[in-house]
């Protein structure tokens, strides 16, 4: 195999199109703000203070007042990489696409490196939190209620999205309205459901604790996709000829950044692991 045959702008591409597909939590995420994600870099996301509604009196002067700023930085803080050789013996020994097959695995881990921090984010969510009190059907079942409840009071009046593990859709699943099983958006977007006007997204990387108190949790959340800022690019994808060894070396670098940028427009779930009698 020969490096000159490799382009660098389709595996890039390709790549990060591969991410898209792959990615389930980071889908659910505000995406306004990519462009040139490059490490140690900031993105300034837009923000402005709702004005103040006044009741007009045709006999008294209207109040002018300045509109306060409020954007917030995301930093690009957080970097991946696959490097992995390529034997040329392999190589011709093996059927077209070799090359491919490891790509694919260096997606499938960057996904879940990507999915996995914004989950961590999710869980560090501490002012909007409801508890569900067991692994049953009915208590899941309340604690999402509950939930949704919580996040209407607050006016929440957008489309939203319910994130839960394999476990808790295990379930929860006969409370849901059925999808077309036919339709290849929703299944590669990992979408199992409706409930209450919500879309049901199962993802295997929920955060969970793992050490700590005797009662261990699952974090799934319902929020909407202005409640947490992701901004993540490709930036590096690239072959070079081993030194020293017939094998090519494929390598890449992924940047990316998430912030929770409006906590009132999520709420964690908390489910235990494991049921109590």
């Amino acid at each position: 195999m020969a490096v000159t045959n490799f382009i660098q702008s389709i595996w890039s591409k390709k790549i990060q199109d591969d991410l898209e597909l792959k990615t389930k939590l980071v889908q659910n995420c505000l995406r306004d703000y990519e462009g040139d994600c490059k490490y140690a870099a900031s993105v300034k996301i837009l923000g402005v203070g709702e004005p103040t509604i006044g009741t007009y009196n045709s006999s008294t002067d209207i109040t002018i007042e300045e509109m306060s700023d409020k954007g917030q930085l995301l930093s690009i803080d957080q970097a991946n990489y696959f490097a992995f050789y390529v034997d040329d013996v392999n190589q011709a020994q093996s059927v077209p696409g070799l090359k491919e097959k490891y790509q694919e695995k260096a997606v499938h881990g960057l996904a879940v490196a990507r999915d996995t921090y914004v989950a961590g984010l999710i869980k560090g969510v501490t002012s909007n939190v409801t508890t569900a009190t067991n692994l049953t059907r009915e208590a899941v079942k309340t604690a999402i209620d509950a939930a949704i409840v919580a996040l209407r009071e607050r006016n929440f009046d957008e489309e939203g999205v319910i994130e839960i593990t394999p476990a808790v859709y295990n379930l929860f699943k006969n409370e849901l309205i059925t999808l077309s099983t036919n339709n290849p958006e929703y299944i590669k977007k990992g979408i199992v459901g409706m409930y209450d006007g919500f879309e049901v997204m199962m993802s295997n990387n929920m955060a969970k604790d793992t050490s700590g108190s005797s009662t261990k949790y699952a974090y799934c959340d319902i929020r909407g996709k202005k409640a947490i800022a992701f901004a993540g690019q490709i930036n590096e994808v690239e072959a070079l000829r081993a030194e020293k060894r017939f094998k090519d070396i494929i390598r890449g670098l992924d940047t990316f950044g998430a912030k929770v940028i409006d906590v009132a427009r999520i709420q964690v779930v908390k489910v235990p692991l494991t049921a109590t009698t």
